[in-house]
């Protein structure tokens, strides 16, 4: 079974992403800066981990947390004002 760890999960794309890899039978490791369990349906198959990707730290233990990953979506984003 293929896995994918997807970030920004939260809401939006990452959001509809991870219920369209679930849907389809993945494995699905869901990132958000806070996790909220309710967002997505229960399942064996995820995992939802919290990942703040302005964070050198928090990106380290996301990524010793999930493990060998078959596909990585890289959607969360952040916001830089006043550049």
């Amino acid at each position: 079974m293929k896995t994918v760890l997807i970030t920004g999960c939260s809401s939006g794309y990452g959001l509809e992403t991870a219920r369209h890899f679930l849907a389809n039978g993945w494995k699905v490791i869901a990132t958000m800066r806070t996790p909220c369990p309710d967002l997505l349906p229960a399942s064996d198959k995820l995992r939802i981990l919290p990942l703040d990707v302005t964070q050198p730290e928090s990106i380290a233990r996301a990524l010793e947390a999930a493990g060998l990953i078959d596909v990585l979506v890289n959607n969360a984003g952040i916001g830089l004002f006043g550049a």
